[in-house]
């Protein structure tokens, strides 16, 4: 199951005893200051969760899967997440959740 903003928002409104829009506005206010960090070129480490930061990409080359032509590309800065211990620990003992392959087409 893919979880939206929306979801996550309805967990939060039930679990806080608050409206749903609060729990949406809540969430994308929280977001938004993660991004913004990130901009700035900042890292956002929430204990026990994990730790959101850039990586610089080096330029490199690259190849196009259709042509097999070599193909520059650029630098490039990238989002990364490392999760922390406690999650780390949690999602290790979840049970293991199958999900079907679906058929294109």
């Amino acid at each position: 199951m893919t979880a939206t903003k929306r979801d996550i928002a309805e967990q939060m409104s039930e679990r806080l005893g608050i409206h749903p829009d609060e729990g949406l506005k809540a969430i994308e206010t929280i977001l938004d200051v993660l991004a913004d960090a990130l901009v700035e070129g900042n890292y956002w480490e929430m204990r026990n969760f994990g730790v959101f930061k850039l990586k610089q990409r080096s330029r490199r080359m690259g190849r196009n899967i259709h042509t097999g032509e070599k193909v520059p590309v650029p630098s490039y800065r990238d989002v990364v997440f490392k999760p922390g211990k406690v999650m780390l620990e949690r999602v290790a003992k979840a049970p293991l959740v199958v999900r079907p392959k679906l058929r294109k087409g």
